[in-house]
């Protein structure tokens, strides 16, 4: 009898355990097999993407997805992170380090030469790929907005834009170019008349502080409006810059600094210089905010006071919807208002207007 009983509990116990392994395997969360020529994210939904770390900064991490193309992702959404190369991280207090990242249970390891190094994930800044990688330290855009009519009307219009971004973990650079052209025919004449002709080439590199101050040591911009009468203004400044707003879904910055500027105009009246030069005040605040996962709106504003002759107060103003359409194509909606406090009067003392607006649509392709 008590051979009996032995072989039932033997028998209820392996039952038991075997149950048990069964249901630890249905739960137990799959884990990929980390090859090497991919980094990997995991997200707080316990799901996995790999494809290629960009860089994060911002409190948004940038993830070349293999099958979802372009990902940002708020960094509190992060649980693990994987690099297959070396990366570049700067901390808070400014230390910068290179290696092969791993960010896993709240911590943050570079392994570089067989070492390893452990860093208070709190205090991360940015990432981004190291200087060895110098090709994925770039990013840029493209837009065109075009209008061609014919028939009881002949007219042509465009707006072009492009530019392009250097970050790394220390630093940033921007340079953005926008042209604006319009002409009509007139068809009595059948002569070409042109109504807008502008281009605005400007461009900035930012040094990153610490977390929220960032210092801009250099700042450019080539202006240059025919009905504006400015043949061409060349701006040079520099400035510091604070973050005001920095979460998963909004960033403000501010920035200020002195300026120079130098001005020639097209047309002037007479006995009266065609330049000017005038030391000024650059200000300025740019604000993005996430509307909905495919829908981002974001505001730039800059203003430069000047000398009176020079121009006075000139105000730059541009905002808009870049809305995801598929892959890496954007369709933008942007609202532009440009305005000069004193317009220089051309030879036959005619003074342009100071406000200058447009409304742009364009189809964009970023890179």
């Amino acid at each position: 009898m008590k051979e009996i009983l032995c072989i039932i509990l033997l028998f209820l116990c392996a039952f038991s355990s075997a149950v048990a392994q069964q249901t630890f395997a249905e739960d137990k969360e799959p884990t990929p097999i980390f090859k090497q020529e991919f980094d990997w994210v995991k997200l707080t939904s316990d799901e996995w993407l790999k494809g290629e770390i960009v860089s994060m900064y911002d409190e948004e991490l940038e993830f070349d997805s293999k099958e979802l193309d372009l990902q940002t992702i708020d960094w509190d959404d992060v649980s693990e992170l994987r690099s297959k190369e070396i990366l570049s991280i700067r901390m808070i207090d400014g230390t910068i380090a290179e290696g092969y990242l791993v960010v896993k249970d709240g911590k943050l390891s570079l392994v570089n030469a067989g070492q390893t190094t452990h860093f208070t994930l709190a205090n991360l800044l940015s990432i981004a790929s190291s200087g060895v990688n110098e090709i994925d330290l770039w990013n840029g855009y493209v837009n065109l907005g075009a209008n061609l009519r014919r028939g009881n009307t002949v007219q042509f219009d465009y707006t072009f834009t492009a530019g392009v971004q250097r970050r790394s973990s220390s630093s940033r650079f921007k340079a953005d170019y926008t042209s604006n052209y319009s002409k009509y025919e007139d068809k009595n004449t059948e002569e070409n008349i042109v109504t807008a002709n502008s281009i605005r080439l400007t461009s900035t590199y930012d040094w990153f502080f610490s977390q929220k101050i960032f210092l801009r040591a250099a700042e450019f911009e080539y202006f240059s409006d025919e009905f504006l009468n400015v043949d061409q203004r060349l701006s040079y400044g520099i400035g510091i810059g604070y973050h005001l707003v920095d979460d998963t879904r909004t960033t403000w910055d501010i920035n200020a600094g002195p300026s120079y500027q130098i001005t020639k105009f097209n047309e002037v009246q007479v006995n009266e210089d065609d330049s000017e030069s005038s030391a000024g005040l650059s200000l300025g605040t740019e604000f993005s905010y996430e509307v909905t996962g495919d829908i981002d709106y974001a505001l730039s504003y800059q203003v430069q006071i000047v000398s009176e002759e020079a121009g006075d107060y000139l105000h730059h103003l541009q905002t808009g919807l870049e809305i995801d359409l598929a892959n890496d194509l954007d369709l933008d909606i942007t609202f532009y208002i440009d305005r000069t406090g004193n317009p220089k009067a051309d030879a036959s003392d005619n003074v342009p207007e100071k406000n200058d607006y447009r409304l742009v649509v364009s189809l964009g392709y970023d890179f």
